[in-house]
């Protein structure tokens, strides 16, 4: 059993007619961003998800893609490092999972986050109902060790007064830590709070902001601009071991077993280009699953929002049974992981025609399925709140993940990545188209040689690329190899342009 990541674009094969050309793909030449996939909802979450995810999106105006990819982010969040997935030996994933909500301002970005952390937040004030008892105690706790200590220097000078040894120091004697809230989520902690928050709260923790960008272009400004923050997120996704061992923490050390953060937000698509796709790859982008649906029509909503189910099923994840440090591993079935295997040797061989950022975030898809199978194993728990919480992960589960992958993360993601994300045979035949509509006049024919002599050519490096695009290209009919010999029988890789991009004008710049 296997999953396939289809081509960006299907070629059509032109016709072997020499009188007659097929319509040309004129879109071809245009910069516009690929058509988003559509969710496969009912093909992925558990029926009672998927009906709150439908309902929850039309009572927030949203795509329901917002409220779903949003849910698996949270869902991570609230398992954290009480489960984490094993498929095999030496293999552990946490469920981590950092989601990118690409849309305009009025996409409906914001109120898709509101339909969960609403419900996030009344689990956390319920989490802390006992908050101003545990303050109370703190307070007594401290009385009491402030006199144990007074008590001991008293003891201490009289020691020494009367030239005895000093007594040691007893236990209650220091000061007790401050207690923290538990937490679940936050919108804008700097590093050094949030590596407390962590260390106070050991399942894991989620930050939600209604804008990455400007968690993004906010990053180091507490430390001038050293690159700290960035390294702590790239820890957070991977759940490692987060000793700072700064000087001014002084005796106030932290140390985190398993730093793990979901992070989840919206972000604009020219901001996402400007901010997270830009620069260096320091593998940031490339952590992050990515949705950017149609803009959808404002609805009226057919029913009200169910918000104490979604409460009530987040719960239980949030109550999973767990005894910190160490997260609980969950195996795989051996089903599930002959599917893993086959989908790492699928993205194995998509990775061979990809580069740049979309290559490293190809490189993620085979942990991004082992999270995304513990998700959809929970999820699926939750909703039923029978029995025990899941074993192992089974085949329908690493299914689901699968599925969401294949049909729906990688397109958007090349929706979203843009010609980046396309492979080379491909950007380089649009490249070769562009450059051929823009000629006045557009030549009738080309020829692989001078395409790669040319000063002002398209700009190809090397023959065999050229050879390649143009190939594409009479794929979606622009072109067609010209059947005519060169020098001692040898091909001269001329190209025959379509009367139809000949005829222009076609307005590309």
């Amino acid at each position: 059993m296997g999953f396939t990541i289809e081509a960006a674009k299907p070629l059509a094969v032109a016709a072997p007619d020499p009188e007659v050309w097929p319509a040309p793909a004129l879109d071809l030449a245009s910069a516009d961003t690929l058509p988003p996939p559509d969710l496969p909802l009912r093909d992925v979450f558990p029926p009672g998800w998927a009906s709150w995810i439908e309902a929850a999106a039309e009572s927030k105006g949203a795509p329901p893609d917002y409220v779903a990819v949003a849910l698996l982010s949270v869902a991570g969040a609230l398992i954290g490092n009480a489960r984490w997935a094993n498929p095999w030996n030496g293999w552990q994933e946490p469920p981590a999972i950092n989601a990118a909500l690409i849309g305009n301002p009025s996409a409906g970005k914001s109120p898709a986050l509101d339909a969960l952390t609403a419900p996030l937040a009344e689990i956390e004030a319920a989490d802390n109902e006992d908050w101003k008892e545990r303050k109370r105690e703190h307070l007594t706790v401290k009385a009491a060790a402030a006199e144990r200590k007074a008590i001991w220097e008293k003891n201490v000078k009289e020691a020494v007064k009367h030239g005895n040894p000093p007594p040691v120091m007893p236990a209650g004697a220091d000061e007790p830590d401050a207690p923290q809230r538990h937490r679940i989520l936050s919108t804008d902690p700097t590093v050094a709070k949030a590596e407390r928050m962590s260390a106070a709260n050991p399942r894991g923790l989620a930050l939600v902001r209604d804008e990455l960008a400007g968690w993004i272009a906010g990053m180091d400004r507490h430390n001038g601009g050293a690159g700290s923050d960035r390294a702590f997120w790239l820890q957070a996704y991977g759940g490692r071991h987060w000793t700072p061992d700064r000087v001014k923490d002084g005796d106030a050390e932290i140390s985190v077993p398993n730093l793990t953060w979901s992070i989840v937000g919206g972000i604009q698509p020219d901001r996402l280009a400007s901010l997270l796709l830009a620069g260096d790859d320091d593998g940031l982008a490339a952590r992050f699953l990515y949705t950017w649906p149609a803009p959808q029509k404002p609805r009226r909503p057919r029913d009200g929002l169910a918000v104490a189910r979604a409460r009530e099923w987040l719960t239980r994840l949030r109550a999973l049974p767990w005894t910190p440090p160490e997260p609980l591993l969950v195996p795989f079935a051996p089903e599930a992981q002959a599917a893993l295997q086959d989908w790492r040797e699928e993205v194995a061989r998509t990775e061979e025609g990809a580069a740049g950022l979309f290559l490293s975030w190809l490189g993620k898809l085979p942990g991004f399925a082992v999270r995304l199978s513990l998700i959809f194993a929970h999820l699926e728990w939750c909703e039923h709140g029978r029995g025990n919480p899941p074993g192992e992960v089974r085949e329908a589960d690493i299914l689901r993940a699968l599925t969401f992958l294949a049909d729906y993360a990688v397109p958007m993601a090349r929706r979203c990545f843009g010609e980046a994300a396309l492979p080379e045979a491909e950007r380089d035949a649009r490249r070769l188209a562009r450059w051929l509509l823009r000629r006045q006049p557009i030549p009738s024919a080309l020829n692989v040689r001078e395409l790669r002599r040319m000063q002002d050519g398209p700009g190809i490096a090397t023959p065999d690329r050229i050879k390649a695009a143009l190939e594409e290209l009479a794929g979606l009919g622009w072109v067609r190899q010209a059947d005519r010999g060169g020098i001692n029988g040898r091909p001269r890789n001329d190209w025959t342009v379509s009367p139809a991009v000949v005829g222009g004008p076609h307005g590309v710049a």
